[in-house]
């Protein structure tokens, strides 16, 4: 079986140059497209996509404006909107690979809330089904109220400025050795800008809000011992909609396909991607 890890590119609605990664198999089936969290990249899925493509599963990955080695100010987006609508130019870029297969795609994090929101105001027609991985609905904490009032404040006037994200990369997975390679990842950064960071605080609560908008199956998966993202809006937003399973992952850190458990975890995404 052939796995390719190809790098390209393609432009933004408003002239990004934004890359992506595409793991190909012979044979696919079925095409996933990835959209990663914040501060990281796609290549940080790469271990995610062999499994796929084990499995006759295509996989396309993104690497989001501001992030890895696309372009734009780290940890800032001009607009939610745009943010969409990359995600759109990624499903359409791999439409045009497999013109027919059946295509489906998965957020974590700050993706997963992307991801969410993308099923409920974009045409979906394209896509069979999605799944939200420890997805940004509301934090697990409380950021210190300076923090955001000042963030609320700035971004009226200047919602590019960044500051350092504060996440606790110890909160990330149980495994030390994940720890100390996003660590020491020369593509990942702490930053967020107030105008991203307010947009992601109302993209989540509106999500939960309108979940019962999505009209194709939907897997959401949340670790119970997730210090980052709060596991209990996971679920609030999954209940709101009968084609939505949600499944909490009792023990599991932040990162549920970079942790202890990562085998069955990600065969339980495979399978329910298979299967749907």
């Amino acid at each position: 079986m052939r796995m390719d890890n190809e790098t390209q590119y393609f432009l933004s609605q408003d002239g990004l140059r934004l890359c992506y990664r595409h793991w190909d198999c012979e044979d696919a089936k079925k095409i996933v497209c990835i959209v990663h969290g914040i501060g990281e990249h796609s290549g940080r899925y790469a271990h995610v996509a062999e499994a796929f493509n084990k499995a006759k599963i295509s996989v396309f990955a993104l690497d989001l404006r501001g992030h890895g080695i696309s372009e734009g100010k780290k940890g800032h987006a001009r607009s939610y909107q745009l943010l969409l609508s990359d995600i759109e130019e990624l499903l359409k870029t791999a439409r045009a690979e497999y013109t027919d297969l059946p295509m489906y795609l998965y957020g974590h994090s700050m993706g997963g809330n992307l991801v969410a929101n993308y099923m409920i105001q974009m045409n979906t027609n394209e896509l069979k089904g999605f799944v939200a991985s420890a997805a940004w609905f509301r934090l697990a904490f409380d950021p210190p109220s300076w923090k955001v009032k000042l963030g609320a404040l700035v971004s009226k006037f200047y919602p590019a400025l960044t500051q350092p994200s504060g996440l606790d990369i110890s909160l990330l997975s149980k495994v030390p050795e994940v720890v100390k390679a996003y660590a020491e990842d020369p593509m990942v950064h702490n930053k967020i800008s107030a105008g991203l960071y307010n947009a992601m605080v109302a993209a989540g609560e509106g999500a939960i809000a309108s979940a019962g908008r999505i009209k194709v199956p939907g897997l959401v998966i949340h670790g119970s011992a997730d210090g980052i993202n709060d596991w209990e809006s996971s679920k609030e937003f999954a209940e709101g909609n009968k084609l939505i399973k949600f499944e909490v992952l009792e023990g599991v850190y932040h990162e549920p396909h970079n942790d202890s458990e990562q085998e069955q975890i990600i065969a339980k995404i495979r399978d329910w991607i298979l299967t749907h």
